[in-house]
């Protein structure tokens, strides 16, 4: 073996999006150029800034368009947030942009998570926008967050080339966005990304997203004035408010994971690229005002400059339920023999619904290190097998590594199936990346993680790859028609680079890719990742040549 590198209740999207926007007046509609350079003016107190008899009755019905990443998008899934375990869940500023507009604007938030200008463009969401955006239509471009992840081909882009580079960022943004607006008769607005929260207050470098790859703030804004393009200047009004304020105020306006308690958020857990409802007003009121303050189209449309306010605009999730985490003491594992390993920095355990405490013999389960690099992972031995990976809750043994949240890296690792007991669902191996680890318990847990492997889904059929996420279980597309046997080999890999994990897993022949973009890794651990091998119902594995390599440092989201 190589040398191992150490290193709950969901609620509508309805619940929040409706809080909070109330309009008053203010008058204040001076006008400046279309760059949008200038910042717009700040009330001296929360409040509204709007004519006392807004008139849109000669306005023509129009649709905003807006594309973006993870600070611009909307986070629901099926009517549900899919941030039910945060205390302050993520709100992208695309999802608040109408409250300060008329109702003759529908707003299309095809905005997603992840995204650079680059890579967005293999989204059936990017096909929409070219398809339907018409004539009288806005076209809102908020990219610059991950299109600077120079570690990931696939959405960098450089900010430090022309507009003529072919592949620059601005080269980017103009042939394909901004030139499909202009071609269809409508206007491009572009948005300089917002900053990221730093606990220094200083917002130079990386935070105002000035990196060795070139300015991205200053390359939006270049090619909106070299095109006569709309620009707001997001990133120097947050800048701004957030120095402002600074750090122990400005830190409200982020996601924050977890509670202390109840009804506290545990501020460690702040997430300082994404914004909550609160940020995501702010911002929207930034965008709205330097609108008010320009000669673009949508200024008509423009009805309010809502200024929000901590007291009123701070929501927390309403169905946050607190849960006392603490991460393993990885110095009281290794304890007793079937759940023990040997090599440096690996640990073994098994948690969850396990029908029984996991870490006595007689109930069959498995982290073992059965000699140097060669791990024995799994349930078996039983009268009837134990553990399971179910809709509701998951029980498994589990032979892992500890990674700080910084670090990009790869594990890979050969399986062959000791033991499998025919005929008996809900049962699975694999490898395993996840949020949290326990020592060993049998408490049910439906926590988030990746998984390359093999999960009997049936009594005859099994599925490669899947996640759990908010609590629930979500397999892939990859079914196989055929239920894994004794001596059967197979080949996992779960790669980490930034806010994108791929895992794969080789069967039988054939090849399962899945990759998952921007996973929520931090709702209960925000220090740590946990990686490594699992098995459980009855299957018991002998995993070899397991590699976990570092491979470097994350640019984060």
């Amino acid at each position: 073996m190589k040398k191992i590198l150490r290193a709950a209740v969901v609620f509508t999207a309805l619940a929040l999006l409706g809080t909070g926007f109330i309009s008053c007046s203010d008058g204040d509609d001076s006008s400046s150029d279309n760059s949008g350079s200038q910042n717009p003016a700040t009330p001296e107190k929360p409040g509204d800034s709007t004519p006392s008899e807004y008139d849109d009755s000669a306005l023509s019905a129009a649709t905003l368009w807006v594309v973006g990443d993870s600070t611009v998008c909307d986070y629901v899934k099926d009517g549900k947030h899919t941030d039910a375990t945060y205390f302050y869940p993520r709100y992208g500023y695309g999802t608040q942009l109408a409250n300060n507009l008329s109702s003759k604007i529908t707003v299309r938030n095809l905005a997603l998570s992840g995204r650079s200008a680059k890579s967005f463009l293999t989204e059936e969401n990017y096909q929409t926008l070219i398809a339907e955006i018409k004539e009288g239509d806005f076209l809102v471009i908020g990219f610059g967050h991950n299109d600077q992840k120079f570690d990931d081909s696939d959405r960098f882009a450089s900010a430090a080339e022309s507009t003529d580079t072919d592949g620059s960022f601005k080269n980017i943004l103009f042939n394909k966005y901004v030139k499909v607006a202009q071609e269809k008769n409508a206007t491009p607005i572009i948005c300089s990304p917002i900053v990221r929260l730093s606990s220094s207050n200083d917002y130079s470098g990386s935070y105002a997203h000035i990196t060795a790859s070139g300015d991205y703030r200053k390359a939006a804004e270049e090619l909106a004035n070299e095109k006569s393009v709309q620009f707001v200047d997001l990133t120097t009004m947050t800048k701004e408010k957030y120095t402002e304020l600074g750090y122990d105020e400005a830190i409200y306006f982020h996601a924050m994971a977890q509670g202390s308690s109840s009804d506290l958020p545990n501020l460690k857990s702040v997430d300082g690229t994404h914004i909550n409802i609160y940020g995501a007003k702010m911002v929207s009121y930034f965008f709205a005002k330097t609108i008010s303050q320009s000669s673009c189209a949508l200024k008509p449309y423009v009805k309010s400059t809502y200024l929000p306010s901590k007291d009123k605009d701070l929501v927390k999730n309403p169905d946050y339920v607190f849960v006392d985490y603490t991460a393993p003491d990885l110095s009281k594992l290794n304890s007793v023999e079937n759940l023990k390993c040997t090599s440096e920095g690996w640990y073994g355990t098994a948690f969850g619904d396990c029908g029984g405490d996991p870490s006595a013999a007689s109930n069959g389960f498995f982290a073992q290190e059965t000699s140097a690099g060669i791990f024995k992972v799994g349930q078996t031995g039983t009268a009837s097998p134990k553990g399971k990976i179910t809709s509701l809750a998951d029980g498994f043994a589990f032979a892992f590594q500890q990674i700080p949240v910084s670090k990009n890296f790869t594990l890979t690792a050969k399986a062959k199936v000791l033991v499998s007991v025919a005929g008996k669902n809900q049962a699975g191996f694999g490898l395993m990346l996840r949020d949290d680890c326990y020592a060993p318990n049998k408490i049910a847990v439906s926590s988030n993680y990746v998984s390359a492997g093999l999960y009997a889904d049936s009594v005859s059929t099994c599925i490669a790859n899947w996640k759990r996420e908010s609590g629930s279980l979500k397999v892939s597309e990859n079914k196989i028609s055929a239920f894994y046997n004794n001596d059967e080999t197979a080949e996992f890999t779960i790669e980490r680079v930034g806010q994108v994990v791929k895992v794969k897993t080789v069967y039988k022949g054939n090849v399962y890719e899945t990759t998952y973009t921007d996973f929520d890794f931090v709702a209960k651990d925000s220090n740590y990742f946990y990686a490594g091998m699992f098995g459980t119902r009855g299957t018991c594995v002998e995993f070899t040549d397991v590699v976990l390599t570092i491979t470097g440092e994350s640019q984060g989201a």
